[in-house]
This record gives C-alpha cells, structure tokens and sequence, in this order.
C-alpha cells in the first residue's frame, strides 16, 4: 500500500434561470413590452486541497437562457452575444497563508452599483444605462493578501479579451484596498490605464461602503474617472435595502456629471421583491434614467420577475 497523501477535490454545481415580462420605454416616448428570460447562468466550482495550508481551484461560468435574442430590453441593457451557451467568467487560482493569486478572464469595472446592493434585492441594474459605465470583459492577473483586522490589500493587471496587449501598453493596473468586518465594509480602488486605451481613460478612482443597520442596509459609493484630454466624469450612488418579512424592498439613486456637459444625469432602480423560499421569488422591479440635458425625457423600464436559482 501506498503511504503518500492524496489530495482531496470538491466540484459544486449552481446557477440561476430568471424569466420577466414588462414594459420599456424610450426617451422618445416609444414603448415595448413582452416577455423573456433575463438570467441564466451555470456556475461551476472546483477547489483541490493540496495540503500544508494550500489549495487550487477554478471556477467556470456559461450562459445559459435557452432561445434567447441577440438583444434583450428586459435585461436592463442589449445583449449581444446570441442564442444558446456562451462562457462568463472563468478563472484560477492558488490559495494559502501567502494569501490568493487568481488568473483568467472575466467581466469587470461594472460601474459602482454591485458595490452597494449586496444582500439587497435583485435590480434590474443601471450600470448598462447612460449613468454609469458600462461593463468590460478583460484578462486578469491578481494577488490578493490575507485578511487582517478585517482589511485586505489586493493589486491587479488586466488587458483586453485575448489580445496580451500588456507589453505595449494596453493593459491597467489597479490597487485596492477593502475593509470587512461586522456591519461594515468599505473598499477603495484605484486604476491606471495604459496608453492604448486612447483618449477615454487615464485614471479612475471608486470609493463605496456598506452598513447593516439590522432593520436596514444601506450604501453609497462615489466614483471619478479622468481621460487622458482632461476631462473629468464623477458619478454617486447612494442604495437602501430592508427585509419586511417574506418582502425584500431596495432602492437605488444615482447621478453623473461630466466636463463640459451641462447639468446632472439622474437615474433609479426599485424593486419589491417576494421569497417564496430561500431559492425562489417573485418581485417588481422598476428603473428610470434621464440624461443631463435640459428637458431630457427618462427612460423607463418595469417588469415582474420570476426567479429561481439552485
């Protein structure tokens, strides 16, 4: 018999499938309603335990919203990437006293809003509207420190899908800096992009924090970018979220202004939201958005939601 210790492996399966239907409306007053699948998504993820402290793991991600349109309103933004399966997030990663170093490629930089409505109720997300940035798919290469005190440091690169342009200035570095411990959390990040990003981005610069009241939680986050021409676009956000029994109720508030743009652009989301179980709800979720010009007319977007996730 063989004396040497094997390594011990775990894989866990879980995902979500959210259908809706509702109304759209444009700035020029046109509307559409119908129905469709707003989410759908397999996650998968293994972890090994390698022994003395240290693990490997990797986690993948696929889309997955059956006979779904190139285009979806109902998401809170197009989608473009078709019918059928097609991957998110995917990664590696080494993991100890050292603390973790994660490789791969994945969706990030989706404005300040998933910073301040975790534990709250599903939005239908602003960030794909005109009030904050939209979200980037790049390659990756992080470190991460161990927790201590509750902060964590972490400093990462990252380039365009596939393109290992980091050598020739296409990639950005960011250092952060996050705080988790009781009631509060609070993380500050701070990027820098290369030069083949062009005239739209030179730095950025997120502020957000989170605190549970018990009754209520509530968040905010400030967010100000620069372009390499000068020109500055801050955007804040401000959420609320309280559980009322079996009801989860949210709200978002958020506004941006540029350089040289007349005006502040405004936006929301709601949403009431029903548990039917731990994995299982119903809900009502609403979104407006108006421009910074004068005289702007919001967008508008509702719907009710049926949600499952396993």
């Amino acid at each position: 018999m063989s004396g040497a210790a094997f390594a011990q492996s775990t894989v866990s399966l879980t995902g979500k499938l959210r259908f809706a239907y509702g109304e759209t409306k444009s700035t020029a007053g046109v509307k559409a309603n119908g129905g469709g699948m707003t989410d759908g998504d397999w996650n998968i993820a293994a972890v090994e335990d390698l022994g003395g402290g240290l693990k490997a793991g990797a986690n993948m991600a696929l889309r997955l919203r059956g006979r779904d349109a190139a285009t979806d309103s109902l998401s809170g933004g197009s989608t473009t990437d078709g019918n059928g399966a097609r991957p998110r997030d995917s990664s590696v990663y080494l993991t100890g006293g050292f603390g973790t170093i994660t490789a791969g490629s994945i969706e990030a930089g989706n404005g300040l809003l998933p910073l301040l409505t975790a534990g709250g109720p599903n939005y239908i997300g602003l960030d794909t509207g005109v009030t904050l940035a939209a979200p980037s798919n790049v390659d990756i290469l992080q470190y991460t420190s161990p927790s201590m005190s509750g902060f964590s440091l972490s400093v990462n690169t990252t380039d365009a899908i596939g393109t290992g342009k980091a050598e020739n200035g296409g990639s950005a570095e960011t250092f952060g800096v996050k705080y988790n411990n009781g009631p509060l959390s609070a993380d500050v990040n701070m990027t820098s992009y290369g030069s083949a990003y062009g005239p739209a981005a030179d730095s950025r610069t997120r502020i957000s924090a989170n605190y549970n009241l018990g009754m209520a939680r509530v968040g905010a986050g400030f967010q100000s970018s620069k372009a390499t021409t000068g020109v500055k676009k801050e955007d804040t956000a401000f959420s609320v979220s309280a559980p009322f029994g079996a009801f989860n109720v949210g709200v978002i508030y958020a506004t941006s202004q540029t350089d040289g743009v007349a005006g502040t652009a405004k936006a929301y989301d709601f949403a009431v939201q029903y548990n039917l179980s731990k994995r299982t709800y119903l809900a009502l979720q609403g979104q407006s958005i108006k421009a910074a010009k004068a005289g702007a007319i919001a967008a508008t977007n509702t719907r009710v939601q049926l949600a499952h996730s396993f």
